[in-house]
């Protein structure tokens, strides 16, 4: 059977995380690191640890969120504190998993005594953006491709298109949406996500191919132009008024669950800082035809200020629902119509997988084989699959801890 070695990412282990350290000043998502998150840690959580001046990229923060892992950074007088909350740590341990009953009480005497509150720099230098986050659904037709909702949302905000993409970073295949879709059915019925670049740009995009369809999600920051010629309206403005235009089609031609549109400031690579960004802001939500249908909504139930559009197509309407702009938060919009559509309703219809929780639907409506007279985001003709994209990371784990299988790397 062999002697178990330690994943050679592996720092140290305690009774309560598995701690990973990085001097990098850029931590991607390397070949390593992404092998390390997919392993089932059981009753230890990953710990990153990095400095200060340390940021992750795209791919490595959905990683890491997807595998549960945290982001501790040390301090230049050695507190720690979580890299994406700011909240401090008292000690290391202090990341891991919430304490069990088993633990011994011993172990938790010293976190009795709460740490001082972490002191975060605001961001500098910062570049508006609009983050991304749309669900669709598609039929396992041989001529679906996946990826078309990336180029359609790209396109709509900044005008760029993906022009690489990739498991692990750095991304080393160039952006084909046919390869792309070969790589989901081939490790089907597993989970796909891969990440996802291009100028302005930087995602994921998730897939899991299964019997029933394809559920793909995609999850986009896209950075906003500006020197554009938009007249009085601000970029952000005009750049989320684009992308509704864009959901409204990909809406009227694929079969989208949710999606929503936040603006935000972030990092010109698209990266994230252990630093205090300004608020982001909710500011378009879509409610695709299929959850429409389930939730038995209505334009009066949703109760925002302003006018919700019914975009899609007449028998399967879906609704675009305006939260907010440049000058008005979006954040009690949204809660209203997450009130209104029902909380517990709706984390149960987004919980994975998709595509067994909406079968009835979809067989009842025949949402995945009435098409539109015209191509759709999924690159297939009428009644063919629709597209989407999800921040989830692969599935194929081991259900170690801090050791590794016999010739692991």
């Amino acid at each position: 059977m062999g002697t178990p070695i330690r994943h050679p990412l592996i720092d140290a282990v305690s009774t309560r995380v598995v701690r990973v350290d990085s001097r990098s000043r850029v931590v991607r998502l390397s070949a390593p690191l992404a092998d390390l998150l997919a392993r089932r840690r059981g009753r230890r959580r990953i710990v990153l640890v990095t400095g200060e001046s340390s940021r992750l990229t795209v791919g490595t923060r959905a990683a890491l969120v997807h595998a549960g892992a945290a982001w501790a950074v040390r301090g230049e007088r050695g507190d720690l504190r979580d890299g994406l909350t700011g909240t401090p740590y008292a000690d290391l341990d202090a990341a891991g998993w919430p304490p069990s009953a088993a633990d011994d009480a011993d172990d938790l005497g010293d976190q009795d005594v709460a740490p001082e509150p972490a002191v975060v720099e605001d961001a500098v230098d910062t570049i508006a953006q609009l983050s991304v986050d749309l669900t669709v659904l598609h039929r396992t037709d041989h001529d679906t491709t996946l990826g078309g909702a990336v180029e359609v949302l790209s396109e709509a905000v900044g005008s760029s298109a993906p022009d690489r993409w990739g498991e692990t970073e750095p991304l080393r295949r160039p952006w084909d949406r046919w390869v792309l879709t070969q790589s989901a059915r081939h490790a089907a019925p597993e989970l796909v996500r891969v990440v996802v670049e291009g100028p302005g740009l930087s995602g994921t995009l998730t897939a899991r191919v299964t019997e029933n369809g394809i559920e793909e999600t995609t999850a986009l920051t896209i950075t906003v132009p500006v020197g554009q010629d938009v007249g009085a309206v601000d970029p952000v403005d005009a750049a989320v008024g684009r992308l509704t235009d864009a959901l409204s089609e990909i809406a009227r031609s694929s079969v989208p669950t949710f999606a929503l549109v936040v603006a935000r400031e972030g990092e010109p690579d698209r990266s994230v800082r252990a630093v205090t960004y300004p608020p982001p802001n909710p500011v378009v939500l879509l409610i695709g035809a299929p959850s429409v249908a389930r939730l038995g909504l209505t334009v009066a139930t949703i109760p925002v200020p302003r006018p919700v559009t019914v975009v899609g197509r007449p028998r399967l309407p879906a609704y675009v629902v305006p939260l907010g702009d440049t000058a008005t938060s979006g954040w009690d919009a949204l809660h209203d119509t997450l009130d209104a559509v029902g909380p517990e309703r709706l984390a149960e219809m987004v919980s994975p997988p998709l595509l067994e929780a909406w079968e009835d639907d979809l067989d009842e409506h025949d949402l995945l084989h009435e098409g539109p007279n015209s191509r759709d985001v999924s690159g297939a003709r009428p009644g063919v699959d629709r597209d989407t994209s999800t921040d989830s990371a692969s599935d194929t784990d081991t259900d170690t801890d801090e050791e590794a299988p016999p010739g692991a790397p």
